[in-house]
């Protein structure tokens, strides 16, 4: 097998994780939208490989990738934009962190170094896209088993006419949303500095920072609940 496929058949994969891990981390469903996502899969890693080898910006991949993600979401999986690209931020925040964790370990043992985050190709590639795949996998599978995650998140189709910005659930979204976002952008700069270091601290901050607002979230979830269900009593004892 060719470098080429090796490197769109393991990029295929790369991006059926980091869906699952998207989802997975908001108690979403997964299966219900295989087919979907194997076509977003699949439109990715194309994306992937011609800014890599065709267009030779490589640097451009990751936040192409982000616009593809969030306008797919919001387009065909029918979640609000401002949800769609937070937890798309999310999501690709663990992920990278997982790769980047992994790059510095196989950096460590002297199997990579940095001119691995510009190529398609070569083992040390395919070694870094291997071993976040089964991490990530397994990740999302904890998850999965477990029922863990977070949960304020509706199952789509949203309705996004009627949005209350002035709940506190949507304001923490769009808040993290563009804290997602503009970190999805700022690793730009950063891989063309080639200071993986920071892409590595600005990753797991990122995800941070969606975790804290996501924990937020259930909280103000559950609290609201509550208070209807009391209201609801109220009214029918008066």
């Amino acid at each position: 097998m060719s470098q080429s496929l090796t490197y769109i058949l393991f990029s295929t994969l790369d991006a059926a994780v980091v869906n699952a891990l998207i989802l997975k981390i908001y108690k979403q469903p997964l299966l219900r939208y295989k087919y979907k996502i194997l076509v977003l899969s699949v439109a990715l890693v194309i994306c992937s490989f011609l800014m890599r080898t065709v267009i030779n910006l490589p640097a451009l991949d990751l936040p192409l990738q982000y616009i593809i993600f969030v306008m797919f979401y919001y387009s065909v999986l029918e979640y609000r934009l401002h949800y769609a690209a937070f937890i798309i931020g999310s999501g690709l925040s663990a992920y990278i962190s997982i790769q980047m964790i992994v790059y510095y370990c196989l950096a460590a043992i002297g199997i990579a170094d940095k001119s691995v985050i510009f190529a398609h190709s070569g083992f040390p590639v395919n070694a870094i896209q291997l071993c976040s795949i089964v991490i990530g996998a397994a990740v999302a599978l904890f998850l999965w088993m477990t029922e863990r995650g977070f949960s304020f998140i509706i199952v789509p189709p949203h309705d996004t006419f009627r949005i209350k910005y002035s709940e506190y659930s949507h304001r923490i979204v769009v808040i993290s949303g563009i804290i997602s976002a503009v970190t999805i952008f700022l690793t730009l700069i950063i891989i063309l500095s080639q200071n993986y270091i920071l892409l590595m601290i600005l990753s797991l901050a990122s995800f941070g920072i969606a975790y804290y607002y996501s924990d937020r979230g259930d909280y103000e979830s559950v609290r609201s609940d509550i208070e209807k269900h009391c209201n609801k009593i109220e009214e029918e004892q008066s």
